[in-house]
């Protein structure tokens, strides 16, 4: 009899220690304002970005639930009382959307973040979730990106540089900035970036007989002294700081802004419609005091999808409004 319930015991040890070991270590690096993120050294995509607020990173819930290890199946969402329920070899944690409460297997914890709806997603705040799981979170400012890694591991390198690039008078380009791979436009050097996207934008106005044209594109920054001279023998000094960017502090150098014919009809369909291809009007009235620069309809920027359809959600106007609001300094 002994010696079966010592069997009994061993066979039941290794069971556990087998079913311990089976359970995920995985590794993920997640940016502010990116909608790609690293998990286990390969890229993914999620249909939104992780935010910042009040000193939190806040990632959706079904993303942060995969970097812990837990499958779409034990991920639950009560829609009637806005509570996400998430299961990982029986340790439930159960957050509710404006709570700050955290239940873990019964257990009540206070956090200092309380989940958040933004377009019909929940996010949780990062760190309350993976360190319940076990994991380490770790904050990275130079790149703005939260690393998530089992404890006691190697952790995962981090971005270089920030996934949302604020350039104006305040934040110029990195002295080693390039803006990598140039292609035609219509005549015009953009961003490889965001060409597709750009065409989308086109073809999409073209199909609502709205004819867009692109005016300018790629400068560098030799090109953008000439323009800002030019202005300043015409409207001086002052002024011209108000209607162009010094070089080195110009969206154009990047690739990613480009100006369009000017054309109210159109500047009222861009307006309405380019966030959906990724694009945001720049320089929008009534936000002088934000942008540093006067009203220009005709001024796009590419942020990306995620960024502009976050953006457009949160109603905000500039790319000013967003960074410090959500991506932070």
């Amino acid at each position: 009899m002994k010696r079966a319930l010592l069997f009994l015991f061993i066979f039941l040890t290794i069971t556990c220690n087998a079913q311990a070991s089976a359970l995920p270590e995985n590794k993920a690096v997640f940016q502010l304002g990116n909608d790609k993120y690293i998990l286990n050294e390969k890229e993914q995509i999620m249909d939104t970005i992780p935010f910042i607020s009040n000193g939190r990173v806040f990632i959706p819930v079904r993303y942060l639930a995969h970097v812990c290890g837990i499958e779409d199946n034990n991920i639950s969402w009560d829609p009637g009382t806005q509570k996400v329920t998430l299961n990982l070899d029986h340790k439930y944690l159960q957050l509710k959307v404006g709570s700050k409460q955290l239940f873990e297997n019964g257990q009540t914890a206070e956090m200092d973040a309380a989940p958040v709806i933004i377009s019909d997603r929940v996010f949780l705040p990062a760190r309350w979730v993976a360190e319940a799981y076990n994991y380490k979170v770790e904050w990275t400012q130079t790149s703005k990106a939260v690393i998530i890694y089992p404890q006691g591991d190697i952790k995962p390198s981090a971005p270089e540089k920030p996934a949302v690039l604020l350039v104006n008078k305040t934040h110029p380009l990195p002295a080693a900035y390039a803006p990598g791979t140039l292609e035609d436009f219509n005549g015009y050097q953009i961003s490889k970036s965001i060409k597709d996207p750009l065409q989308a934008l086109f073809m999409a106005a073209g199909k609502q007989s709205i004819n867009l044209i692109v005016n300018s594109g790629y400068r560098d920054a030799e090109r953008q002294k000439q323009i800002f001279d030019q202005r300043v023998s015409e409207l001086g000094l002052q002024a011209a700081k108000a209607a162009v960017a010094l070089p080195g502090f110009s969206e154009h150098q990047t690739g990613l802004a480009v100006d369009i014919v000017d054309d109210s009809n159109n500047y009222s369909w861009l307006k309405v419609n380019s966030w959906r291809y990724g694009f945001i009007q720049r320089y929008p009235e009534g936000s002088e005091d934000i942008t540093g620069y006067s009203y220009e309809p005709w001024h796009f920027r590419y942020v990306g999808i995620p960024t502009a359809s976050f953006m457009h959600a949160n109603n905000m106007q500039t790319l000013e409004e967003f960074f410090y609001t959500y991506i932070g300094e």
